[in-house]
């Protein structure tokens, strides 16, 4: 895997979750430019994944689109956890809502 903004290859897991039975998350941190991002291990068919000829090491067979079905619901005007309000284009500094 590789940093979605620099292409560096080396990262590492700053933070994972894997409470709930069928997902684990995990916040990762490339060591060259220090560009955090999330990422989630996902249970895919058998039959898309295929095995590499160079590295005889599994692959998907092709892109694989993840399809979320679970939004949480919060009460009317209320936004989640760590949602970031009050940014609009004149830079502001956000605000992010904690667990009121």
């Amino acid at each position: 895997m590789q940093c979605p903004k620099c292409s560096h290859s080396r990262h590492g897991v700053r933070s994972s979750n894997s409470q709930l039975p069928d997902q684990v998350v995990r916040q990762r941190v490339c060591q060259a430019c220090g560009w955090m991002w999330f990422t989630v291990e996902a249970e895919v068919n058998r039959f898309a994944i295929g095995w590499s000829t160079a590295s005889s090491k599994p692959v998907l067979r092709e892109a694989v689109t993840l399809e979320l079905d679970f939004v949480p619901q919060l009460p009317p005007g209320r936004p989640p956890r760590g949602h970031i309000t009050n940014c609009d284009s004149s830079n502001d500094a956000p605000q992010v809502v904690g667990d009121n």
